[in-house]
């Protein structure tokens, strides 16, 4: 006991012992040292040793109660000496190297305990310790992959896990994180999972997958479904065409499967005349009214009214355009009529103070459509005036035919006394 309080003599006295064939009385002194005073690192470690050799069971609980005091580097050569791969787990654990203690678990089965992993996986420097583990789950423990996904989730490269998955044909076993790491709309992932709708023939789910995280090939997803057994996997495709303008594969497939509404919408949605008039023609040779009138109503903006009037004409369909036909002479005249109006002359409002000062004196008398007598002009000549009155009715007589004044000389009168030797009555 005095001895092994002495760093420098405790290998000494170890390896004494030891030659002479006594471990169980060397461990017996070295428990007893473990309560002295002096009691230094080297006895709690080389106690550890000597179990690892020797009492591998007591190993375990003293590593709990002393790994602090210990030389934990020198322990863990002696435990993997002794392949004691718990007891190593656990020292490596404690000791920070979270690293080593997945590899030591992966590397030795024997070893794993899937809360510990679960612990120490978190807390790894290394990412490509996390695939590692992926690896091993999907080896070993395929029923618990799902929880250690989602424990590595914020650390993980989702497309890698995916490459991962489907290398080990193990998508399906990790569909709960995938979806949980959808929201990110990634490619890899959106595929994966929708390879996987389609597996389950779930095309629900798929459709809205695919309306919701649109980050995937939508055409080689079209091409892969178009042709499956479950009808409503070929509408799905129907609608990837269209979503992606490919306008004719997508009505195609629709009448393929006489699922004709699908058409009829793909047709409105294309914009295309062209299209639009096929379809039309279509319905007419599949001899189905009722869908010929649906074209017309859905498709009204992009149908020419001849055509539709030809088609109906020719096939006995009068009764099922008149819809149409009514509906178009409606707007035609609504648009004629705003035409109209918008091209009308506009009326330009009289402006009397415009005319002039002189326009009162030329307005005609009041009540007689006349000009007035003031403003007639004088005819030297005698006989009408151009306004056809006559002299002495309006400006008045020459100057030579006025009388004396006061006698009406300012010519309204009824004519003043000619002077002697004019002759003539008296002039009105």
């Amino acid at each position: 006991l005095r001895i092994i309080v002495q760093p420098d003599h405790l290998d000494e006295l170890i390896l004494h012992y030891e030659r002479a064939g006594h471990p169980n009385e060397l461990m017996q002194l070295m428990e007893q040292g473990l309560g002295q005073e002096g009691a230094h690192s080297g006895v709690f470690t080389e106690l550890g040793v000597l179990y690892t050799k020797y009492a591998p069971q007591k190993l375990m609980e003293h590593i709990k109660i002393f790994w602090s005091r210990m030389n934990v580097p020198k322990l863990l050569r002696a435990c993997e000496r002794a392949l004691l791969w718990d007891e190593a787990v656990y020292l490596y654990k404690e000791d920070g190297q979270y690293d080593a203690a997945v590899r030591t678990m992966i590397d030795h089965p024997v070893a794993f305990n899937h809360e510990l992993f679960l612990d120490c996986v978190q807390k790894v420097r290394n990412p490509e310790v996390h695939y590692k583990a992926i690896s091993f789950y999907l080896e070993q423990h395929p029923r618990d992959l799902e929880r250690v996904l989602q424990v590595l989730t914020p650390n993980l490269e989702h497309s890698r896990v995916v490459h991962l998955l489907k290398r080990q044909d193990a998508v399906r076993l990790a569909v709960e994180y995938l979806k949980t790491v959808q929201r990110e709309n990634l490619s890899a992932v959106n595929e994966a999972l929708n390879e996987h709708y389609i597996e389950e023939e779930d095309y629900e789910t798929l459709r809205q997958s695919i309306d919701e995280f649109p980050n995937f090939d939508q055409v080689a997803l079209a091409q892969r479904v178009e042709k499956h057994e479950l009808l409503e996997l070929r509408r799905i495709a129907a609608y990837l065409y269209k979503k992606n303008e490919r306008w004719e594969q997508s009505i195609r497939l629709s009448k393929e499967d006489k699922m004709y509404k699908d058409a009829i919408d793909t047709a409105c949605d294309s914009n295309d005349q062209r299209l639009a008039e096929d379809l039309l023609s279509f319905f007419v040779e599949a001899r189905d009214k009722a869908c010929f009138c649906a074209t017309l109503y859905t498709c009204y903006d992009l149908i020419r009214p001849d055509v539709a009037m030809e088609l109906a004409w020719r096939n006995g369909y009068v009764d099922f355009v008149m819809p149409y036909m009514i509906q178009y002479m409606r707007h035609t005249h609504e648009r004629m009529a705003a035409l109209e109006e918008r091209t009308k002359p506009k009326e330009e409002p009289v402006d009397a103070s415009a005319a002039g000062p002189g326009a009162m004196f030329d307005a005609p008398m009041m009540g007689t459509g006349t000009p007035m007598l003031m403003n007639a002009p004088y005819n030297p000549a005698g006989g009408m005036d151009p306004y056809g009155t006559q002299p002495g009715y309006g400006g008045g007589m020459p100057p030579q035919m006025m009388g004396p004044p006061g006698m009406g000389g300012g010519g309204m009168g009824m004519g003043a006394m000619p002077p002697p030797g004019m002759g003539g009555g008296m002039g009105y």
